[in-house]
C-alpha cells in the first residue's frame, strides 16, 4: 500500500459521528486481530486506523468550541 500522495485519486467520505466512531472500532479491531498476509495490509490498516482517531479528535475539538 502506499502513501496517500502516491495515489492518482482519493476517495472522501461523509458519515455521522457514530459511523465515525463505529469504523474507527472495526478497523482498529482488524488491525489488532489482524491474522497476517501481505505486511501491506497491517500498514494501510494502521494507517486508517490513525486517520480515524485523527478524525474523531477534530470532531471533538469542533464540538468543543461550539
Amino acid at each position: 500500500m502506499r502513501d496517500v500522495s502516491d495515489h492518482q485519486s482519493a476517495a472522501c467520505m461523509e458519515m455521522d459521528i457514530n459511523a465515525l466512531r463505529l469504523l474507527h472500532r472495526v478497523v482498529s479491531d482488524a488491525y489488532l486481530n489482524w491474522s497476517g498476509g501481505l505486511p501491506e495490509e497491517q500498514l494501510c490498516l494502521s494507517m486508517m486506523r490513525t486517520q480515524l482517531y485523527a478524525a474523531l479528535m477534530d470532531h471533538l475539538l469542533e464540538d468543543e468550541q461550539i
